[in-house]
């Protein structure tokens, strides 16, 4: 199996070197383990491009050599670029995206890494299929490709022979993923036991942050979500909320979702499950004592509205980030 690393000026590091490594790794490590070797042989190119020009070379190794028309791989990892050079990166990679779409069409496989998703839908490949990026810069994606559905609740998106993983140190088991997928089940759990990796069992949404939405222009709207995110302790309805902007319930519901994509609800929701999830992080206080503190005066309701957007119990956010 021949898998390259596309490994180009201002690639995250540890998204070019991480994912060679767990694929060597397990290559060399398994047959140590089980007393027999790989039922096909592992072959790892760094592709980086050098004046328009694509040069191969092995792990470890000082030597590379210009990529010929003809060769071919079976799997490419596009991985994350630096957040603030993806414009760049995608204006400047064009000889490589360019080779992608070929590999792609002599039957390559691709798969990108948290923002790398960037450069593999600059290939037009993802056009009409869904994909996955970084919680963190999913709307951009969205703006600057709406013509692919942003799954940014996924950590993995599989789309056949085109993959796409969440944030950047998700590559780890998303590597798992796809030695599950080209070399078997049983290679994949020995690599997740060699390399002790972890296979994603949640959403992106366990670790997203809701970013208020203020970039708007709608200053009625601003004053509704200022007043919401100041008052998300008290209790709070639509006729409130629109009396303090001197409209009517429709208008201000219409005029809300469309500067924030939310609606009224959804964004006090959201304001409170945040509020809620510092809170957990936080002192040890009890979940009723936090939900009465956020705004809900049925616990339960607290954690079926907590679990929907966080796709983990309020117990279980605070065991798993809590201070104590």
């Amino acid at each position: 199996m021949r898998i390259a690393v596309l490994n180009y000026p201002d690639a995250v590091p540890t998204c070019v070197t991480g994912p060679a490594d767990i694929w060597s790794g397990m290559a060399r490590m398994y047959p140590v383990l089980t007393g027999i070797p790989l039922k096909t042989a592992i072959q790892i190119d760094f592709i980086t491009p050098v004046e328009e020009k694509l040069y191969a070379g092995a792990p470890g190794s000082l030597v590379s050599k210009k990529t010929g028309a003809k060769e071919v791989y079976d799997l490419i990892i596009i991985p994350a670029m630096r957040f603030e050079k993806i414009e760049l990166v995608v204006a400047r990679e064009q000889v490589l995206i360019r080779w992608l779409q070929r590999q792609y069409q002599q039957g390559a496989e691709l798969a990108s890494i948290c923002v790398g998703a960037f450069m593999l839908a600059a290939t037009g490949l993802l056009d009409g299929k869904k994909a996955t990026t970084n919680w963190l810069f999913a709307d951009k994606f969205r703006s600057h490709h709406p013509e692919i559905e942003v799954q940014d609740d996924k950590i993995i998106v599989d789309q056949g022979r085109l993959y796409s993983c969440g944030g950047a140190f998700s590559f780890t088991s998303f590597m798992i993923y796809l030695i599950e997928k080209f070399c078997g089940h049983e290679e994949a759990v020995i690599a997740s036991k060699i390399l002790m990796i972890n296979v994603h069992d949640q959403p992106q949404s366990t670790f997203s942050i809701f970013q208020f939405q203020h970039t708007h222009a709608d200053e009625a709207i601003t004053k509704a979500q200022q007043y919401i995110e100041k008052n998300f302790g008290q209790p709070l309805t639509i006729e409130q909320l629109a009396r303090h902007c001197n409209m009517s319930i429709r208008n201000f519901i219409r005029r809300f979702e469309q500067a924030t994509t939310n609606t009224p609800l959804e964004y006090m929701q959201r304001v409170r499950v945040e509020a809620a999830k510092k809170m957990l992080e936080g002192k040890n206080e009890g979940i009723g004592q936090i939900a009465s503190k956020c705004g809900y005066e049925d616990t339960d309701y607290f954690r079926k509205i907590f679990k929907r957007y966080v796709a983990m119990t309020p117990r279980a956010y605070q065991e798993k980030y809590g201070k104590n």
